[in-house]
């Protein structure tokens, strides 16, 4: 039996990641009253954890030789209002962690030219990790109430106003907080798919929250991966960051031992790697489409040893848990699914078009990465700190955060999920979902593979009702499980519908660029009544390069 509690705050922050902290914090700096909830410990499942640093590539409009590239950030359908708002508070939120007592250190990258704003120790590990045990010790002592292992799976909603959201905690609990603004900053949804470089419980939760709510969400088919995850004794695939891709002589191989990147573009893997937009879009795709004939593997076997002595110890961990000598073996490699580019619309305050709701961080959508080169890490940092000051500041504006008592909060539902029995766990569905997008929403996408994952989603979408609930923990899946195939299906559909490519999103029977037609976001809805997913074509822009 669960039973309920509920409370009121000015400001309710969803998600710990650096976004969501620093949302929070600079909520509460404003003068607000805030609770931030995460879904699991404070900032431990968030993707900011597995991030290095923050990188500012001066590689923006280097022009290698492929056809079709573009090394524009947003490819002309990003918001320019919000693109300068991240990069003109950029470099202000990098010094403002490190005067809110993150110690940092500014160096030059492995190329000598992208700029890295790391934190120390980040050489041992990750640097967002150690950011975020700073930045969290820091809430607590600034007063900001902070509610660990909450699920939100509702927005609460009055008309068209946000006034706050509702959870399951792990202890049974059903939350119903009440807030005058509400700040969603629960990261992309990289997990939906079968490899990842961040945690496999980052699902999507924003973007389903947001469509359930009514909100409008654009450019979901624009998904950086990562293109070397390194495979392990279990199975499982982990990262390898670039620095290891970047040493000298480091190669991609197909089965027959040609290097797959010469084969595919005619660069060598460190030209590839260097800057973002071909790391993140381009060289995913030459793996992709060698995994489809046969292995794919990343050979250091003809790497110098000076090379080896200059890669850092996070790196060497990496290389370690492939449980391979790489110096003398070549290991396996797949794809993995990294960071969304698209999510809710966001001004250049970071409120969306519905009153009292704000978000920040990867959930978004309007900048892609800042015009500067700033990458995913500092664009959370930022648009964190915005919204946070917005939703502060606003305050004078909204209404009074008390409960209603005619509010809905969810728990009829969430009640009636209870009372199903089923003989399938939620977990094995989660990695079949996972299975499904990592085929058919890919680097590499057609129309036929989209609509075969489309029609492989619909008997899951039936399984999920019926799914088996013995503890707590089932039923956090099962309404996690509803949140990823609702956003798988987002993804694949409006994959399906822009039938262009443009930079993240690469449909191999559209191959180019269609600015004529294509010029315009796609945007995303959800119909409640009759349970479907809406796609249509947004605005056609109008700035084109240089315009």
């Amino acid at each position: 039996m669960l039973t309920r509690e509920s409370l009121s705050t000015d400001v309710l922050v969803i998600g710990s990641g650096v976004a969501g902290t620093m949302a929070a914090l600079e909520a509460g700096r404003g003068g607000a009253r805030v609770v931030l909830v995460s879904k699991a410990g404070l900032g431990k499942e968030a993707s900011t954890a597995y991030a290095l640093a923050a990188f500012q590539s001066r590689h923006l409009q280097s022009k290698l030789d492929l056809p079709g590239y573009d090394s524009k950030p947003g490819k002309y359908i990003e918001d320019p209002a919000v693109v300068e708002a991240v990069d003109k508070e950029a470099l202000n939120c990098i010094h403002l962690i490190e005067n809110l007592g993150v110690p940092m250190l500014s160096e030059n990258g492995y190329d000598g030219v992208t700029k890295v704003y790391r934190p120390v120790g980040s050489d041992q590990g990750h640097g967002g990790a150690i950011i975020l045990n700073v930045l969290g010790a820091l809430l607590r002592s600034d007063g900001v109430r902070v509610v660990e292992d909450c699920l939100i799976t509702g927005l609460l909603k009055e008309d068209r106003n946000i006034i706050g959201a509702s959870g399951l905690r792990d202890d049974g609990r059903w939350l119903s907080i009440f807030s005058k603004a509400t700040i969603v900053a629960t990261g992309g949804a990289a997990g939906i798919y079968q490899n990842t470089t961040t945690s496999k419980s980052v699902l999507g939760d924003g973007y389903a929250l947001a469509l359930q709510a009514g909100a409008i969400l654009s450019n979901l088919e624009f998904i950086h991966f990562y293109p070397v995850g390194l495979s392990t004794p279990g199975g499982q695939y982990v990262h390898c960051a670039p620095g290891t891709l970047l040493m000298e002589k480091a190669r991609i191989i197909n089965s027959k031992g040609e290097d797959i990147i010469q084969k595919h573009y005619h660069i060598t893997l460190q030209e590839g790697t260097i800057p973002s937009s071909t790391r993140f879009e381009w060289l995913p795709r030459a793996v992709a489409m060698e995994a489809e004939e046969g292995p794919v593997l990343l050979d250091l076997t003809q790497v110098p040893t000076r090379a080896w002595e200059k890669l850092p110890e996070r790196n060497h961990k990496q290389i370690r848990r492939s449980g391979t000598d790489m110096r003398v073996k070549p290991v396996p490699i797949l794809h993995m699914g990294h960071s969304f580019r698209g999510g809710i619309p966001i001004d250049a305050r970071g409120r969306t078009s519905m009153p009292g709701l704000y978000a920040a961080g990867e959930v978004t959508s309007g900048y892609f990465a800042a015009e500067s080169g700033w990458g995913p890490f500092p664009s959370c940092l930022i648009t964190g700190a915005i919204a946070g000051r917005s939703a502060a500041a606003d305050l004078d504006k909204a209404g009074p955060a008390g409960e209603r008592k005619s509010i809905k909060d969810g728990l009829d539902q969430i009640g009636a999920l209870v009372k199903k029995e089923g003989n399938q766990r939620a977990s094995e569905l989660q990695e079949q979902i996972r299975q499904i997008c990592y085929r058919s929403a890919g680097p590499v996408k057609t129309g036929p593979l989209l609509e075969e994952g489309l029609n492989m989603l619909k008997p899951l979408e039936e399984a999920a009702h019926h799914l088996r609930y013995e503890n707590i923990a089932d039923l956090k899946g099962v309404i996690e499980t509803k949140a990823m195939l609702s956003v798988g299906r987002a993804v694949m559909e409006v994959t399906l519908f822009r039938k262009e490519s443009r930079g993240a999103h690469y449909r191999k029977d559209f191959p180019k660029r269609d600015d004529r037609n294509w010029l315009r976001p796609v945007l995303v809805s959800y119909d409640a009544a009759s349970q479907q997913i809406n796609v249509e074509a947004g605005k056609k822009l109008t700035y084109l390069k240089g315009g």
